[in-house]
């Protein structure tokens, strides 16, 4: 426990440093602003629960590869070769402090762009789950690379397909297949916030979700190790 706490509070100095807080905040504030200025009360109702998981998908999947390759930049990653810091720990570390970075952001667009009418319970656990795959995927995908600039179109090609299931809401293409990918859950909470949806639908998104950011976890979790650990770093 006091590893974790000692990482956490080297997560935390290091977003503070590099003005993480103040870019997401000021981010999330000029999208609120600008849903109520595009949208009318029926159409956020609607819209609200994509920009909102869209919003945590940035916060997450980008900024944790940002973060990863600040550490390697700046050698503070190879203490994880020496330490005993366990590679869970780390990503623990991670997921613990951008999941509540993500949440403060969720509640400035919702709040700011929406107000307070509606189910909060389920958004909380939406933004639980998406960030949960967020950090892991970002994780997975950053440690295989030296450069952000090599990071960057791995990154967005994860990030598009994760958020897949945007077509299925859109109803684009509502085929049954979309409820096998992992960020369909999520998507499924979020919109209950706002939206009614089939308690069936909502008892699938909590037990397949819980199930898909667990397994994204250990992946994350094996991928520090093979990666970071070991040293089996790619391009």
């Amino acid at each position: 426990m006091s590893r974790l706490v000692a990482t956490l509070r080297l997560d935390a100095k290091l977003q503070a440093r590099n003005k993480v807080y103040m870019i997401i905040i000021v981010f999330a504030i000029l999208v609120a602003f600008a849903m109520r200025s595009v949208f009318t009360p029926e159409q956020l109702r609607f819209f609200m629960p994509l920009v909102t998981l869209m919003g945590v998908n940035l916060t997450t999947v980008f900024l944790v590869g940002v973060l990863l390759m600040l550490e390697r930049g700046e050698g503070t990653l190879d203490v994880v070769l020496v330490s005993p810091l366990r590679p869970a720990e780390y990503l623990a570390s991670k997921l613990i402090t951008l999941t509540g970075l993500a949440l403060v952001e969720s509640a400035i667009i919702v709040g700011i762009g929406y107000g307070a009418d509606f189910a909060s319970a389920w958004l909380l656990l939406a933004v639980f789950l998406r960030a949960g795959l967020g950090v892991a995927l970002g994780v997975i995908v950053g440690v295989r690379y030296r450069s952000f600039t090599r990071f960057l179109i791995p990154a967005i090609a994860t990030s598009l397909v994760l958020d897949l299931p945007i077509v299925w809401y859109l109803e684009l293409w509502p085929s049954p297949l979309f409820y096998f990918w992992p960020a369909m859950p999520s998507l499924l909470l979020a919109k209950a916030a706002f939206l009614p949806v089939d308690p069936l639908q909502l008892a699938y998104a909590c037990v397949y979700g819980a199930l898909a950011v667990g397994a994204a976890l250990v992946w994350a979790s094996r991928s520090m190790d093979r990666f970071v650990v070991r040293g089996e770093l790619g391009s």
